[in-house]
């Protein structure tokens, strides 16, 4: 029979519980000592190629600069660019010359049309075809205070546009008191029906009107609403009312 050969037992490590604290402290401080240098190999190369892009980031600033200047230097010398700079050079000394005031010119109210009524603060389309309607009603307007009388113009309104309108244009339309029917001289708007009836019956009466005071005697009115119309009037027998 063979001969049994004796195995020699596995040898058993055998730790206290002291040492096992020990070893696992070991293992501990390797492990964290290799992810601090793993983290810090990692930050110096992404510091590395931050420095690297920016070194050519600079030198392309740098390319671009100069191409941009050669650029540059070539529009100067166009034409184009040259008469450029010639209207800049207009345009500055137009701005320090020294203002030059204009003459304001006003309104004529004689024969501003109602485009030209409706420019002025406060006058619309409406207002504006009441001042032309009460126009052709007087016969035209001999003084800019006769346009407070017209229908809906207030006094702030007029207050606003009485340093813009004038009366240039006088030549009135007049009416021929000893030619005139009752008619057309009642359609004055400083006559009326009434006082046109009493003008006629006295010309009738008593033949031409040859003063104002002959209108006086007949007409009881008020000096300054006489004033008014007598612009209107004429006491020329062969005079046109037209």
């Amino acid at each position: 029979m063979p001969l049994r050969t004796k195995t020699k037992p596995p040898i058993k490590l055998s730790l206290t519980k002291k040492n096992q604290r020990g070893l696992l402290l070991i293992l501990l401080g390797v492990g964290i000592y290799w992810l601090i240098s793993r983290l810090l190999s990692n930050d110096i190369e992404i510091k590395i190629k931050e420095n690297e892009y920016k070194v050519l980031y600079i030198n392309d600033i740098k390319v671009d600069e100069l191409v941009n200047n050669e650029v540059f230097k070539n529009w100067k010398d166009t034409p184009w660019a040259m008469r450029k700079q010639q209207e800049n050079r207009n345009w500055r000394q137009q701005e320090n010359r020294p203002a030059v005031a204009r003459p304001f010119k006003k309104i004529d109210l004689n024969s501003a049309d109602s485009t030209t009524l409706e420019k002025l603060p406060g006058i619309g389309p409406v207002l504006s075809a009441r001042i032309i309607k009460y126009r052709n009603k007087l016969g035209g307007f001999h003084s800019p205070t006769q346009l407070k009388e017209v229908y809906g113009m207030s006094d702030s309104t007029y207050g606003k546009i009485s340093t813009q309108i004038e009366t240039a244009n006088a030549s009135l339309k007049k009416i021929a008191l000893n030619v005139a029917d009752e008619k057309t001289i009642a359609t004055h708007p400083y006559i009326g029906w009434r006082n046109a009836k009493l003008i006629v019956r006295y010309r009738q009466a008593h033949g031409a009107y040859m003063t104002i005071e002959q209108l006086e005697s007949v007409w009881a009115l008020e000096k300054t609403k006489l004033d008014r119309l007598l612009p209107y009037l004429s006491f020329d027998s062969i005079a046109s009312s037209k």
